[in-house]
């Protein structure tokens, strides 16, 4: 468990270029736009981000419920140890994404582009901001925008076969991108241009791979002793 949540705040924190490419344009309006308007404003990335966080939380207690109904209807241990397998495959197609060697996890956004489709127009009905606090429904329905890094973290969440240890592992990933997400629009060229840097992508994506290594080891140490 612990080593899950390790691993998905680090999605989260690795993957800050992704983060900025999916959700930096709306963090930045909203950012951009709390500088123009009153100083209560400025709680609008706050409010922002807080609900992404809760819709990530909330994803993952489902997927975990999920999971759990699975193994209360006979599914077993073994499949978890299967989904943790998947879990640590997943992390490395993540990882050599992040690194710029393999685009394939971006297939998984595939899946989440029927969803998005009924959900997108929710989440317009509250821009231009009336208050800061609008922020939190629009942060939470835009949580559901399809992310292959998202998916990556679901996936551990998914292995972890418990809803409120789901939630914690995808409430990781949520605190992980939450400083770059938060910062959007306030960040320094500088910064932009390190997690942008290719060698950087390379070192936080081998870093991802490494974790996801670690995970199919631990798999396969479990599924040997449980005799498959």
């Amino acid at each position: 468990m612990i080593t899950s949540l390790i691993a998905a705040f680090m999605i989260g924190i690795l993957g800050a270029g992704h983060c900025i490419a999916m959700c930096g344009g709306i963090s930045g309006a909203i950012a951009h736009a709390s500088k123009q308007t009153t100083d209560a404003n400025t709680l609008a990335p706050l409010f922002y981000n807080l609900g992404r966080i809760s819709s990530y939380t909330l994803i993952g207690a489902i997927v975990g419920f999920t999971a759990q109904i699975g193994l209360n209807f006979g599914a077993g241990y073994d499949l978890l140890l299967i989904l943790r397998f998947v879990s640590g495959i997943t992390l490395i197609l993540i990882g050599l994404y992040i690194a710029q060697l393999n685009s394939a996890i971006l297939q998984l956004e595939k899946v989440g582009r029927l969803v998005w489709r009924y959900i997108q127009p929710l989440a317009r009905r509250f821009l231009p901001l009336k208050t800061p606090y609008h922020a939190f429904p629009l942060g939470f329905l835009w949580g559901w925008l399809p992310c292959g890094l998202v998916y990556s973290a679901l996936t551990l969440a998914l292995s972890s076969g418990s809803p409120l240890n789901s939630a914690l592992i995808m409430l990781a990933f949520g605190l992980g991108t939450f400083p770059i997400m938060f910062l959007v629009g306030r960040l320094s060229s500088e910064f932009n241009k390190l997690i942008q840097n290719s060698k950087f992508k390379k070192f936080s994506g081998l870093l991802l791979v490494l974790f996801g290594l670690h995970v199919i080891y631990i798999a396969l140490v479990q599924l040997s002793a449980s005799g498959i």
